[in-house]
């Protein structure tokens, strides 16, 4: 691979992947509740936005920390993948 091709190689971010997941589920929830498919009071499927907001912002700072801790580590020249 060349060195201008890994420059552009953008890193996976887990909580971005998270957050998605978490907001595809809730709007199932939603989406089931209006069909009347299943029977969650509302407050818990509004109250889950938050919790999974804060779920991400965890996993965030874990995944910032860990590339940071890794990054010291590696020796000058490499890019630690």
């Amino acid at each position: 691979m060349s060195r201008e091709r890994n420059d552009r190689r953008t890193h996976f971010e887990p909580a971005r992947l998270l957050l998605g997941l978490c907001l595809l589920a809730i709007a199932a929830g939603f989406a089931a509740r209006t069909a009347g498919t299943i029977d969650v009071q509302l407050r818990y499927l509004a109250g889950a936005v938050p919790v999974a907001l804060l779920l991400t912002a965890v996993v965030s700072v874990v995944t910032y920390a860990v590339r940071r801790r890794r990054d010291r580590r590696c020796p000058p020249g490499r890019s630690g993948d």
